[in-house]
């Protein structure tokens, strides 16, 4: 492909122009607007009277599934609001299982109920109320690390918004899900006998778990440390790279900046195998990803509630959403979820093809401005790149660990312009690298990521 100046001109100015546009359109976000998920978290109880309909939906005039006896033993997986304002027990439903059957009873009718004990910590201050929505009155504030017992997963009917029952303060409250982390606020730290071994890069990144807060970095790439693996070089006029993944055989790199979108194909050696132009205009892909368990790839829109999906076995595309805005996708073979960043945190989705949220996490703050980048994953590791105002000379990637969502630390990059990242087959971490010229490069970094388990 031969690229002119004014083509190259042309790449820089589109580069900078979109990520500007992506920067400014991120919002800043309320704790209170987003979801997690909460299977785990039930309750026991009791149907207090004769004849209690168990209901296909939280309404009275919803269709009847059966009647249910005094006594019968329930578990509740859920509390649902049918008022914004009203905490009224007959505004209230649970969400029940029988043991045959599952369905909704109001929550007056049902009695002895036994909680669960589970444990979990606030990842950011956070507002608890008197019911599950931002309508609902503010009963307090906690800070972050704040310990609370999760009682039910809680949600406001017709809303999108996941939300806990728990108990805090020593009150019963409501919280957003999304900024609960499951677990104690105690980190995974390893012991001097587990560190003995390992390498100085590896030592760093694990001698100081945090949750997020101001980022140390504890190393640096250079071209003297890490290694060009192999050049890319787009396919027509698709010339940006905005992020790559690999499957263990093949590199999948996908371009964006209109009307040039593409995915191109390269094999595990560096040889360009084939290019797919993408079916319609997606704007600005800012991550991609492959999922074994749908064998389906899958490309964030910058900043958009929306993943587009490619088959590379037959070349369809489509289009699917996700329930918050992220900028970056990544499969981790670990934990068989997919991450995504976003200004707001790490979060975390099922990698079934449903998008199902699962969790957030906090990011780690450089003090800087700067621009969201892809975000890689594997071996129970998350690697997030951000760029700052000068995107060729400010670059990092930072390192999470996805058991407990701890920040481990971060690694300063003096290559080029972070895109992307992925866990090669022998475990080290390879970046995408946008450079200052026309040829962009894979690279080899120093960092085992099997040295960090």
């Amino acid at each position: 492909m031969k690229i002119t100046k004014s083509s190259i001109a042309s790449r820089i100015f589109s580069a900078v122009m979109t990520a500007i546009v992506i920067f400014t359109a991120m919002p800043f976000l309320n704790a209170e607007t987003h979801e997690a998920s909460a299977a785990s978290v039930t309750a026991s109880g009791k149907i207090s009277d004769n004849y209690v309909n168990l209901r296909k939906s939280a309404s009275t005039s919803s269709s009847v599934l059966a009647s249910l006896k005094k006594g019968t033993k329930v578990t509740i997986q859920s509390e649902v609001f049918t008022s914004r304002s009203s905490t009224a027990a007959t505004s209230r439903w649970y969400y029940v299982s029988t043991g045959k059957k599952n369905g909704y009873v109001r929550s007056d009718l049902v009695n002895s109920i036994s909680f669960g004990k589970n444990e979990a910590t606030s990842i950011d201050a956070l507002n608890y109320r008197n019911g599950p929505f931002p309508s609902f009155k503010r009963l307090g504030t906690v800070p972050s690390e704040t310990t609370m017992t999760l009682l039910l997963p809680a949600k406001l009917s017709g809303s999108s918004e996941s939300w806990y029952r728990v108990k805090v303060d020593g009150k019963n409250a409501y919280v957003s899900a999304a900024y609960v982390r499951m677990g104690g606020s105690a980190f995974i730290r390893k012991s001097a006998k587990e560190l003995a071994g390992k390498s100085k890069l590896a030592r760093s990144l694990l001698t100081n778990p945090t949750n997020g807060g101001k980022a140390r970095v504890v190393y640096t790439f250079t071209e003297s440390n890490c290694k060009k693996l192999f050049s890319i070089k787009g396919y027509g006029n698709a010339v940006v790279p905005q992020g790559f993944t690999y499957t263990g055989k093949k590199y999948y790199i996908v371009y964006g900046m209109n009307p040039a979108q593409a995915i191109v194909t390269y094999s595990s050696s560096g040889k360009r195998l084939s290019a797919s132009k993408f079916a319609f205009n997606i704007g600005h892909p800012n991550g991609i990803t492959y999922d074994p368990a749908t064998k389906m790839c899958y490309i964030f829109k910058g900043n958009q509630k929306r993943i587009y999906t490619w088959d590379p076995a037959s070349g369809k595309y489509g289009k699917s959403s996700t329930p918050y805005s992220s900028s970056g996708i990544a499969y981790d073979n670990a934990t068989k979820l997919l991450y995504a960043s976003s200004h707001t945190g790490i979060r975390a989705y099922s990698a079934d093809g449903r998008f199902t949220h699962q969790k957030l996490f906090s990011r780690c703050s450089h003090g800087i401005f700067h621009y969201i980048q892809d975000c890689g994953a594997g071996e129970g590791f998350i690697f997030h790149g951000i760029s700052g105002a000068n995107k060729k000379k400010t670059n990092y990637v930072d390192v999470y660990r996805a058991a407990d969502s701890a920040y481990l630390g971060s690694i300063k990059i003096t290559i080029g312009e972070i895109e992307s990242a992925v866990v090669g087959s022998d475990g080290y971490l390879q970046l995408l690298i946008n450079s200052p010229g026309k040829t962009d490069y894979i690279w080899k970094t120093p960092l085992n990521v099997r040295e960090l388990k």
